[in-house]
């Protein structure tokens, strides 16, 4: 009994060893997401201080924000594709580099041309980082596929609002050459990564005869995906809506600019919450539900938003964020469901390929609102969000999502 025992505990130490590295793995990829994506938004804040630099345009502006989001979304799912077959893990470390470093010697460039270029070039790793991240963060999940996923978005999630924070205040003081020196932080994190050794995780399923069925079987989901993709899509338009003309909605309900400057805030850092919210969820009833559950949220809160004016409505706001965010989880997993062998492909077109599709739904809802006033266009929201809840009640449970 002694030695039984004996071998429990020593095989318990083992597990609890393994796990450990697993978090320190997961920790490692997330913190890299981190600075994958505050290197995306490290250009666009500073925009206005190239003006003085270089003479930019508004047009020439916008185009520059255009060539690093769509760099960095519309290439996801074909360089997803190309990893799932080609793929290393080690290529997770290098993106992170590469980012850092096209990024940061954008401060010293002096020519328009060339720093559409640099930049251009430069968010190609985002299109890389997140597919291959993601499909890392689920391999190490085990059982858990939607807390370590949410885990690894959260963190990176947080980036889009510490970016503008720290970047304008440093580049107003001591100018943009002193981009050049972010790109210490993106090499310090690379090295935590390689010491973690995520270029040892094997990220290819071991492909067996349920694998090859599945594979088969995929050609006959496309129409599912085409759904995930769109669910996705609106999600992006919505909440991308919500923080271009938030503060303005708000101010037309006769809130203080302080007030909704706060609620503002409080919708982004819910946003980022409800990521891990809807990764437990996803977890305990299954990703269908969940989307069921964080979709059908969105549309009492924006009805909130646009068809009230008082506490109602800056709840509205705040619980959109938790509602817009939950939902991100489910709509990975069960893109991976769909594509088995093609997880980083899956990952590309919702992360990437809907980021880049909702991006353009916000011009058109835009110009929409410019035509017809902004709780018009805040209203025509819900065309969107209704089809995005008819979408969701469509789809197949998880074990008929390929077959069907």
């Amino acid at each position: 009994m002694g030695v039984g025992m004996g071998m429990d505990s020593e095989q318990a130490e083992v597990t609890a060893e393994k796990e450990k590295g697993f978090l320190t793995k997961l920790i490692a990829v997330s913190v890299g997401h981190f600075f994958n994506d505050f290197y995306m938004n490290l250009v666009p804040p500073i925009l206005f201080i190239f003006v003085s630099a270089m003479g930019l345009s508004l047009s020439q502006q916008a185009f520059i924000a255009f060539v690093i989001t769509s760099s960095g979304s519309f290439a996801q799912p074909f360089i997803g594709y190309i990893v799932d077959k080609r793929g290393k893990p080690w290529l997770l470390t290098l993106s992170l580099v590469w980012i850092a470093a096209w990024m940061s010697i954008s401060g010293i460039i002096t020519n328009y041309y060339l720093l559409v270029l640099i930049v251009g070039v430069g968010a190609l790793a985002s299109a890389l980082y997140h597919p291959l991240g993601s499909a890392m963060a689920v391999k190490l999940a085990k059982n858990s596929r939607g807390r370590s996923l949410s885990v690894f978005m959260t963190i990176g999630g947080f980036a889009a609002s510490v970016a503008p924070v720290v970047t304008i205040p440093i580049v107003e003081r001591f100018g943009l050459t002193a981009l050049v020196f972010f790109v210490i932080p993106g090499l310090v994190t690379a090295l935590f990564m390689h010491a973690a050794q995520i270029h040892k995780v094997a990220l290819l399923p071991e492909r067996t005869e349920k694998g090859k069925q599945n594979e088969k079987l995929n050609r006959k989901s496309v129409l599912w995906l085409s759904f995930l993709v769109f669910i996705s899509s609106s999600r992006v338009l919505v909440r991308g809506f919500l923080i271009t003309f938030g503060v303005q909605i708000m101010m037309l309900g006769k809130w203080d600019v302080k007030i909704a400057g706060a609620v503002l805030s409080g919708y982004l850092f819910a946003n980022s919450f409800g990521t891990i919210v809807g990764g437990i969820a996803n977890d305990a009833i299954g990703s269908k539900r969940a989307l069921i559950l964080f979709n059908g949220l969105t549309v009492l809160c924006m009805l909130a938003i646009v068809m009230t004016t008082g506490y109602t409505m800056l709840a509205g706001f705040v619980l959109m964020g938790i509602a817009l965010g939950g939902s991100n989880t489910a709509n990975i997993v069960m893109a991976h469901e769909l594509l088995p062998r093609n997880i980083n492909m899956a990952t590309g077109l919702i992360m990437g390929m809907s980021g880049g599709l909702g991006g353009l739904l916000m011009l058109l809802f835009g110009k929409l609102s410019d035509l017809q006033g902004l709780m018009a266009g805040s209203l025509y929201l819900m065309v969107p969000i209704l089809l995005t809840v008819l979408s969701t009640l469509m789809l197949p449970e998880k074990n008929n999502l390929v077959s069907s």
